[in-house]
């Protein structure tokens, strides 16, 4: 399969949720947990649900990356010569 076609916005959300979950996580910490870091801070800030947070932790850094944008070659420049 390819990669899915995620919008710039979704992926500035997507980086915001991974340091909320970084800075906040720990193993073994049930109020430090995926569930009560989303309870608390996820779903008042972004108002996604459970399972579309687990589903952007899921998405590997590579894919958030920003890609430039690619030249329309049909497109005039202002200060081509």
């Amino acid at each position: 399969m390819g990669r899915k076609k995620r919008y710039r916005s979704t992926k500035k959300r997507m980086k915001a949720i991974r340091e909320i979950v970084e800075a906040e996580w720990q193993p073994g910490d049930q109020s430090r947990c995926y569930a009560a870091i989303w309870r608390r801070r996820i779903l008042p800030e972004f108002g996604i649900c459970y399972k579309t947070f687990l589903s952007y932790l899921g998405v590997p850094p590579s894919e958030l990356e920003e890609e430039p944008e690619k030249a329309d070659p049909n497109q005039l420049s202002l200060f081509d010569q």
